[in-house]
């Protein structure tokens, strides 16, 4: 069966360990920085179950996700144009907005974080450059990338765990286990806008010939899950343990959990391992959903080549820097649209998921029967 824009096809082309680890990105780069203090303070210690629940949700539109990327993705599937600009809309607006919020989280982390007195401004050009130069490479690149800086995560991870302290109360821990839910419905909603991530993988193209499709293929998204999951789990639990009532006054959580055994007096105290690892993350993140971005502006317009996703590149990372400084430029404003207005383009952003993820099943359940 044909397809439309041959030439934007290649660069979705992922492997199954690609796709995975661009899945193990997309659960975890963002949900440690800021979000566990605004879960803290709309839940309380009962925030890990909070994350729990989003993170099932990212799960459910992985899947869909992932039934999607194996017809080819979504602007691959034999459907109405009509469907399909109706579809990229809500994309684009999310993919947009979550590189303006994000890239200038990144930003300000690093401006406020590791630097003395220095504006966000030019480090936020910096990174929307850098990001541009990364996303052109496509998501295979980032992919082949992510494979070969995968074990380095995996020594960074095992670093932070043997060689930094944590001083936490197992009271606080336990607090955890008290049957009041009441807050954590409320909590589900207002911190949705740092999930539905896993919506940008209907973009891949997962499509392989029968005869060499290998066995056990879905085992990578197993295991990222898995992975992606425990990691939460473990990073939440001790959070609360150590910062108990006060976790909702504490930004950039994963850097405040544990200090760096050097000598703080010269080298002070952060926890350069971690930071190591959360930019890498948050580097790739936000280049896939730069990538994301581009792919559905590029489809909206039926434009393809690499000059039109240039200006692509350029026009979505200029609105970012627009929106993020006129609209975000306050901790109280970036707070108010991250937990009401990414809510909504976040929900409609799942239902698009949903909705391609169910049209891919009923193809795979055609071809099936005839």
């Amino acid at each position: 069966m044909k397809t439309e824009n041959p030439l934007l096809q290649a660069p979705r082309k992922v492997s199954y360990a690609q796709f995975a680890l661009i899945a193990l990105v997309l659960f975890l780069a963002m949900k440690v920085c800021t979000l566990p203090s605004v879960l803290a303070e709309e839940a309380g210690a009962k925030s890990v179950w909070a994350a729990l629940f989003l993170f099932l949700t990212d799960c459910i539109l992985l899947y869909f996700a992932m039934k999607t990327a194996k017809q080819g993705g979504l602007f691959s599937l034999d459907i109405p144009r009509g469907w399909k600009i109706a579809a990229g809309i809500p994309l684009l607006l999310f993919f947009a907005l979550k590189l303006s919020a994000f890239s200038r989280e990144v930003s300000t982390y690093f401006a406020l974080s590791l630097f003395e007195s220095v504006p966000v401004l030019p480090i936020s050009v910096i990174l929307l450059v850098f990001l541009c130069l990364f996303a052109d490479k496509g998501f295979a690149a980032i992919g082949r990338t992510l494979e070969i800086f995968v074990w380095l995560f995996l020594f960074v991870f095992l670093f932070v765990i043997i060689f930094t302290r944590t001083e936490g109360d197992l009271f606080n821990a336990l607090a955890i286990f008290s049957p009041d839910l009441d807050k954590v419905g409320g909590a589900l909603f207002r911190c949705l806008g740092w999930y539905g991530d896993t919506t940008l993988l209907l973009l891949l193209d997962l499509r392989e010939p029968p005869a060499v499709a290998p066995k056990k293929k879905n085992a990578p998204i197993f295991a990222t899950v898995a992975f992606s999951f425990l990691s939460l789990l473990v990073f939440y639990v001790v959070f609360t343990a150590v910062y108990g009532e006060a976790a909702k006054m504490t930004d950039y959580a994963f850097i405040k959990l544990s200090a760096f055994k050097a000598n703080t007096d010269e080298l002070g105290s952060a926890d350069w391992p971690m930071i190591t690892l959360w930019s890498v993350l948050s580097f790739s993140y936000l280049a896939l959903i730069l990538l994301a971005g581009k792919e559905c502006l590029l489809q909206l317009f039926r434009k393809e080549g690499k000059k039109a996703g240039r200006w692509a590149f350029a026009a979505l990372s200029l609105f970012a820097l627009l929106f993020s400084f006129f609209l975000l430029d306050e901790e109280k404003e970036y707070h108010t649209f991250m937990t009401k207005a990414m809510n909504l383009v976040t929900l409609a952003a799942g239902i698009v998921t949903i909705a391609s993820g169910a049209a891919a099943l009923y193809k795979e359940k055609y071809e099936k029967t005839n």
